[in-house]
């Protein structure tokens, strides 16, 4: 199965469109995940980074998706919003350096269980049957059939990269394989993605998180 690689401006704003979701509702989703993670400190258990990173996405999502049609979703302890008239499911994932890469992909930080080996495997069943119907394009499915998406974000230090993409193969609970990927914030050998840049005003405890192109 060819793997459908979006990472122009347009071209990713428009699948978007398509999907129901803009670039920017996605970003607010990335940056809830990022302060998120960067909140912890060496005092927090060392799983705390990426449960917080994960639950505050998933509320962001949620709190963006509900005005557009989306709602929670909980089915086989899998944390998601769904669309039912376009048969799709979003959920967060924490993902590794391969995420936003062109030349790479991502994979899941933790494990996942067996729910995720099979919404997987039905992806690919389901692409399957879709790209045999139409040969040349791939049609959004809808009725019964869901397709399983993961907005998928990588922060490490201040560099953070994002897809959302749409898995086909999971091998050990990890991702193995997908059928498209929709590049958000990507990055290069002479660019690494985007930096973060955290400002804690004087008298504030709490601190902002802002994302902005690194520079050279």
């Amino acid at each position: 199965m060819n793997l459908k690689l979006l990472t122009n401006p347009i071209e990713v704003g428009n699948r978007l469109d398509e999907l129901g979701l803009t670039r920017e509702d996605l970003l607010e989703v990335v940056e809830s995940m990022v302060a998120a993670r960067n909140s912890c400190t060496e005092n927090d258990p060392p799983s705390a980074p990426g449960f917080k990173s994960w639950s505050d996405g998933t509320r962001r999502l949620r709190e963006i998706g509900a005005p557009l049609g989306w709602e929670r979703n909980n089915d086989d302890y899998v944390c998601s919003i769904y669309h039912d008239k376009r048969g799709i499911k979003i959920a967060v994932c924490n993902t590794d350096d391969g995420t936003g890469i062109e030349m790479g992909q991502p994979q899941n930080r933790s494990k996942k269980g067996a729910a995720t080996d099979r919404i997987i495997c039905s992806n690919q069943s389901l692409f399957t049957n879709v790209l045999e119907d139409s040969k040349n394009v791939v049609q959004l499915p809808s009725g019964s059939s869901v397709v399983y998406w993961y907005l998928c974000v990588y922060c490490e230090g201040d560099v953070v990269r994002a897809e959302l993409s749409c898995p086909s193969e999971c091998d050990g609970g990890f991702f193995k394989s997908f059928m498209e990927r929709i590049i958000l914030i990507g990055g290069g050998e002479d660019d690494g993605g985007l930096r973060v840049r955290r400002d804690t005003p004087d008298g504030d405890a709490g601190f902002e998180i802002n994302v902005t192109r690194k520079q050279a």
